[in-house]
C-alpha cells in the first residue's frame, strides 16, 4: 500500500534543499565580496589634499607669466596666423604645467587610497558616483591620511563636511 503524501514529493524537497544550498553558497561570497569594496568621493579628495591651494597658487601664478610673455611676444607679432600660433604655443604650455599639477597631486591621493585600502583589507576601490548601493566608503580615513601624511591635522572646514 502506498501513502500519498499531501505537498512536496521527497525528490522535490531534496531539489529544493540542493537549490538552496547553491543559493546560500553563491550568496555568501557576494555578500562577503560586496565588504570588500571600497568607495571614495575623488573631486573631494582632490580638493581637499593638502596642497591643494599652495598648487593652485603656483599655477595662477605661472599662467600670469605665460600671459604677460605671450602678451609682450604678440605685440611684435604682424599676422593673424603668427597670433594664432603663439596662442596655440601658449595654451600648450598651460596645459603641460596644469597637468603637472594635477598628476603630481592624484599620485598622491591614489597611493594613499591603496595604502587605506589595504589597511581595511579592501580589495577594490571605485568612485562613489559608481555605487549603487553596499560597499565601504574610504573619503574620511584617506582624508586622515592625506594630512597625516604630511604631519598636519585635518582643518575644521573639510573635517566638518566628512
Amino acid at each position: 500500500m502506498t501513502v500519498k503524501y499531501k505537498g512536496v514529493s521527497s525528490l522535490k524537497k531534496r531539489i529544493l534543499g540542493i537549490v538552496l544550498v547553491l543559493m546560500v553558497g553563491l550568496l555568501v561570497p557576494t555578500v562577503a565580496f560586496a565588504n570588500n569594496i571600497g568607495y571614495v568621493d575623488f573631486e573631494f579628495l582632490f580638493y581637499a589634499h593638502p596642497e591643494y591651494d599652495v598648487k593652485n597658487k603656483e599655477l595662477q601664478d605661472k599662467v600670469e607669466q605665460l600671459y604677460l610673455e605671450a602678451q609682450g611676444k604678440a605685440e611684435e607679432l604682424q599676422t593673424q596666423e603668427e597670433i594664432d600660433e603663439l596662442s596655440a604655443h601658449y595654451e600648450w604650455r598651460f596645459e603641460q604645467i596644469e597637468q603637472e599639477v594635477r598628476v603630481e597631486l592624484v599620485s598622491f591621493i591614489l597611493n594613499i587610497i591603496e595604502e587605506v585600502a589595504k589597511a581595511n583589507s579592501i580589495s577594490a576601490v571605485l568612485p562613489e558616483s559608481s555605487i549603487i548601493y553596499g560597499g565601504v566608503n574610504l573619503t574620511s580615513p584617506v582624508v586622515e591620511a592625506m594630512y597625516k601624511a604630511y604631519g598636519i591635522s585635518v582643518p575644521s572646514a573639510i573635517r566638518e563636511v566628512l
